[in-house]
């Protein structure tokens, strides 16, 4: 399996992660993503306004695995 690493800063640390070992990821209706880091400690949230390019990298990276448009449902929930 191909790997996909993204480079992220949160929370005072920088985070080298491989979104293919990230097991689900969770849209929340405010428009935050939420995932866990493989050791299951620690939670990461990642707000489009705060962090947009990891935001946007782990977006892509989602609808190109699932295989399904993600994005126009992501932002339909967050202008309610």
């Amino acid at each position: 399996m191909e790997q996909h690493w993204i480079k992220l800063s949160y929370e005072r640390n920088t985070y080298l992660i491989d979104l293919n070992r990230i097991s689900s990821f969770v849209f929340a209706n405010n428009g935050r993503l939420i995932f866990w880091l493989p050791d299951g400690k620690v939670r990461m949230i990642i707000h489009p306004k705060t962090n947009p390019e990891a935001y946007q990298q782990i977006l892509d990276y989602v609808e190109k695995t699932a295989g399904k448009l993600i994005s126009s449902t992501v932002k339909a929930q967050t202008k309610t």
